[in-house]
């Protein structure tokens, strides 16, 4: 499969759903929203985005299964562990989307059997696209980015979600970590997180409880942006994978000692 081509249509997809949310963004009175089995919310834009953008990206490869966020948990997990098959998040960010928060993105992913191989981010509030393709670096709005080069605990800026963690994890993370870093934040949206870090915004980010469709093509953009992800055991997990996860992503120079700190 020719990957720029991937590439180009899934930039297509991923901004004519981002349009969508743009247009439904503020309009709470229309969402339909109810919470999901594990507490997440859910609104008929997630839904309506995500049939945008499997309806286009079928007419250019019909044949290519689908994992999304929305779809059923069945037609998910019968997409083989071989073969090409795309990752979809229609909104990351649904919890900033309902509340007003302008953070949030379409993530559209191209996977082969256990690894990435296309990845993109739409964020329509800031007018930001990030992008990668295995092999061929990371960009955002067409221009190449990288992470940052601080090696330092103290000298860093993290994005920090960690509220689900079990005890001992949220008190390690709030003794060895928060407290010796040079600032941390909450901002939202796990794909524009992991996003952040790729391009130099942040040096990390910590993580959990998220899905693989969180991941994939965040995951793919921080490689080649020249950082690395991981679970907290330093594996990277083998795609298609369902259950929750909980990861760090990082510029790579301070990706060991976060898991160590952890």
């Amino acid at each position: 499969m020719e990957l720029d081509y991937v590439l180009r249509h899934s930039l297509a997809a991923g901004r004519d759903a981002a349009k969508l949310l743009k247009e439904n963004f503020g309009k709470n009175d229309t969402y339909n929203m109810s919470v999901k089995h594990d507490r997440s919310l859910v609104t008929r834009v997630d839904a309506e985005s995500q049939a945008l953008i499997i309806s286009l990206l079928k007419k250019q490869f019909s044949d290519v299964p689908f994992v999304a966020e929305e779809q059923d948990k069945g037609v998910n997990s019968s997409v083989k562990r071989e073969g090409y098959y795309f990752v979809i998040d229609p909104l990351d960010g649904t919890t900033s989307f309902v509340i007003g928060l302008p953070f949030f993105c379409t993530s559209i992913a191209l996977c082969r059997g256990p690894e990435t191989l296309v990845g993109v981010l739409v964020d329509p509030n800031h007018n930001e696209e990030f992008t990668a393709v295995k092999g061929g670096g990371a960009r955002l709005n067409g221009n190449p980015i990288a992470v940052t080069k601080r090696r330092k605990l103290e000298e860093l800026y993290l994005n920090v979600n960690h509220t689900k963690f079990d005890d001992r994890r949220f008190a390690s993370i709030n003794e060895n970590i928060l407290r010796k870093i040079k600032r941390f934040h909450k901002l939202g949206s796990l794909c524009l997180e992991v996003a952040y870090v790729a391009a130099g915004r942040l040096d990390g980010t910590i993580n959990n409880d998220l899905s693989m469709w969180d991941i994939a093509a965040a995951g793919l953009i921080v490689d080649e942006a020249g950082g690395r992800w991981s679970l907290l055991d330093g594996r990277k997990p083998a795609f298609p994978v369902f259950e929750k996860l909980d990861i760090v992503a990082s510029n790579g120079l301070v990706h060991n000692d976060l898991l160590k700190a952890l």
